[in-house]
């Protein structure tokens, strides 16, 4: 009886990235024996739709920003070890490296990046309950914001918020927005009054 065993199997790579880096990274991971590339696109919201999403891996060439930290935060949650390839500042590098990604510098050549991508998988794995942890999914709100929205998902309007707070309209109609976006970050949708009520409850604010 044979003992050679089966070759190993391919991790399989969905990618974000611009136009002007798409190719390139393409090229390096149909280069990169360890690799399969599986799923490509320039939107995160794009890729998400794709039948082949997460993959095993997930890599991100996006902007640094919130919205990066969002999408690293859901593609480990769909059960993907996530590679972001941007140029990010010491806090986001910090948040991301808590949810599990692995951060490859701006500077990085496409062969580097996919070489990343093939080494990743069980090192973010071990990491990975981090990016479910309760305490990162609450958004950092301010004392202000905190009653902004605690007011308003008790029923009242902007304007009555404002008055509650001693604040002007526009004053509280942006510490709501800001709510919504921080929420928004964490990819906990916020946008309507029953979504607002329903972060609240779950995060103790009601």
């Amino acid at each position: 009886m044979s003992t050679t065993g089966a070759p190993p199997q391919r991790r399989r790579v969905s990618v974000v990235a611009p136009p002007t880096t798409a190719a390139s990274l393409r090229a390096a991971i149909a280069a990169e024996p360890r690799l399969e590339l599986v799923a490509a696109a320039e939107r995160f919201v794009d890729l998400v739709r794709a039948k082949e999403f997460p993959g095993d891996v997930v890599l991100l060439v996006e902007p640094a920003g919130a919205p990066l930290l969002a999408h690293a935060r859901t593609a480990i949650t769909a059960g993907a070890a996530v590679v972001v390839h941007s140029d990010a500042d010491r806090a986001l590098r910090e948040s991301l490296e808590t949810t599990g990604a692995i951060i490859v510098t701006e500077g990085a050549s496409p062969a580097e990046v996919a070489r990343s991508c093939a080494g990743v998988d069980r090192a973010a794995r071990r990491r990975r309950p981090r990016a479910i942890d309760a305490a990162d999914r609450r958004p950092r709100l301010s004392h202000s914001e905190r009653r902004a929205l605690a007011h308003y998902v008790q029923g009242h309007s902007t304007v009555q918020v404002a008055a509650e707070m001693g604040v002007g309209y526009e004053t509280a109609k942006t510490f709501l927005r800001r709510v919504r976006a921080k929420y928004a970050a964490l990819d906990r949708p916020a946008g309507k009054r029953a979504e607002l009520i329903s972060r609240a409850e779950e995060d103790g604010i009601l």
